[in-house]
């Protein structure tokens, strides 16, 4: 799925009107339909409510004002506020018609509404159409919406979130507790920083014209089941091991072999054929008992690794898992580099990715296609500090294209940035994922499917799909608070077979 901008978007609107041959109410009222849809299936074991619809001047009011009626239609109360302004857009002006006016009550930036604590408020007042920040004239309002103790909705985007800027974690911006955004979603919503604006969103189809959304040129996108089922390929029957790859695995140190355990069993339960763990003696029998199918190899030192295996007899390999940064793994690594035939295929996480930073020699011997997995401190280590989400994903960008790797960068919507400069985030996963072992199982999936046969980009955009996946279904056995990382590699296989069934409905 595409990630457009605000300006792209409405020329798709646009085309979608001609081609449709509908009008822009019609297309609103579609909307509408698609958020009450949404909203009452989230929404449908709490108990009755009451709806404070809050509506600006413009369509995205309109919005609100279709939603509110839909709602009363559906039997739901619904209380209407509408922003009192000289002119409203033409088709804010149409639904307010359809009203009876006593129902919408008019207020003012300096008389808001009173909003009872036991109300659903739904935010309506700007959507991706905003091009500048809200002037203080909207404290009030904002500051209100944002200390109501009861749930709170935004429809397209938070009031006062720029669709394509980086907005101030201070700036006037209500804080939704979800957000139903139109067709695809917007790059606001998918940075870091902007997480306190962005708590949770959802992407709703409304039927845009395809060819138009097809026409527009985008280097940004949003992994998502479709992209992910696309991707899986079918097994042969009469596949063997053999069909899929032998991958190897080198990691672990004293105190840290769980991460090696956490890595091979993900690697097996994603669909390798073989996997050896490479790691220090000090982790053989707890590996060897773990996981009787993985094959073990050890290192001549008893806590660290001291030297590397030769690696040309393997499918795909995998380093860096609870690796440490002794001096003398740190040398071993450095010689692993320098002498690393060029056509390996090579997954680099964790310590891997610290000693790769800390020796910039290092980075001119990867192969192409190498996929480094760092969380946002190992990537301030090779790519330095950066002053906003744009400027970070520039530098990525510069440093993909140097060096042509596959740079995943993980966290909420991860982001993989291809050496040709196209980005993907990812829309799976949860914040119980961000616990110890996540990123060791993550490298074992990735590393597995490499070895299967997958181009690493599409290794990178599956693996990461499915990691987050089986997050989200050990979610709903244990609970964020609870999650753990061998859940997430238990519940891989149950992932997969969930998007190959999607293939058939």
């Amino acid at each position: 799925m595409k990630i457009l901008t605000a300006e792209q978007l409405l020329e798709v609107d646009r085309q979608t009107l001609i081609d449709q041959q509908i009008s822009s109410l019609e297309l609103m009222e579609r909307a509408a339909s698609s958020v009450v849809e949404a909203i009452l299936k989230d929404l449908i074991n709490s108990p009755k409510r009451i709806f404070s619809i809050v509506c600006g001047r413009g369509n995205n009011g309109g919005d609100g004002l279709a939603i509110a009626r839909l709602l009363m239609l559906a039997g739901e109360s619904v209380k209407v506020y509408l922003l009192d302004a000289g002119q409203y857009s033409k088709d804010n002006e149409a639904n307010q018609k359809r009203f009876i006016r006593d129902i919408i009550s008019l207020f003012y930036l300096d008389n808001i509404p009173d909003f009872s604590d036991n109300e659903i408020i739904i935010d309506c007042m700007f959507g991706t159409g905003l091009s500048r920040p809200l002037a203080q004239e909207y404290d009030q309002i904002i500051h209100r919406i944002n200390t109501h103790p009861n749930l709170i909705f935004s429809v397209d985007m938070p009031s006062g979130l720029l669709a394509d800027q980086i907005s101030d974690p201070y700036a006037r911006v209500v804080k939704p507790t979800k957000i139903y955004t139109f067709q695809t979603p917007k790059m606001a919503l998918l940075l870091p920083g902007h997480h306190d604006f962005t708590n949770s969103f959802e992407v709703l189809d409304i039927r845009l014209e395809a060819s138009a959304l097809d026409a527009q040129i985008s280097t940004s996108f949003y992994v998502d089941q479709q992209v992910a089922t696309d991707l899986v390929k079918p097994r042969q029957r009469y596949a063997h091991k053999g069909s899929f790859g032998h991958v190897l695995l080198i990691g672990g140190s004293y105190g840290k072999v769980g991460a090696m355990v956490l890595s091979s069993l993900a690697a097996m339960r994603s669909g390798c054929g073989l996997c050896t763990a490479y790691l220090p003696r000090c982790g053989y029998a707890t590996l060897q008992t773990a996981i009787p199918e993985v094959m073990v190899l050890t290192d001549p030192g008893e806590e660290v690794i001291t030297i590397f295996p030769d690696v040309e007899s393997y499918t795909v390999v995998g380093v860096g898992i609870g690796m440490g940064r002794d001096p003398r793994t740190q040398q071993a690594f450095a010689e692993f580099m320098t002498t690393l035939p060029a056509d390996v295929k090579l997954v680099l996480d964790a310590d891997a990715l610290n000693n790769l930073a800390s020796e910039d020699v290092l980075l001119s011997h990867l192969p192409p296609n190498t996929i480094l997995t760092p969380h946002p401190k190992e990537l301030e280590r090779l790519i330095g500090k950066w002053s906003d989400d744009f400027d970070k994903i520039e530098r990525v960008k510069i440093f993909s294209s140097t060096y042509k790797v596959i740079v995943l960068v993980k966290g909420a919507n991860s982001m993989i940035v291809s050496p040709d400069g196209r980005l993907y985030f990812n829309s799976t996963g949860n914040a119980g994922m961000a616990t110890a072992g996540s990123g060791d199982v993550l490298t074992g999936i990735l590393t597995s499917l490499l070895g299967q046969g997958y181009e690493p980009l599409e290794a990178a955009l599956l693996g990461v799909y499915l990691h987050g996946a089986a997050g989200d279904q050990a979610k709903q056995k244990r609970g964020e608070e609870g999650l753990i990382a061998s859940d997430i590699a238990h519940c891989f296989s149950s992932a997969l077979q969930e998007i190959k069934r999607s293939e058939f409905l």
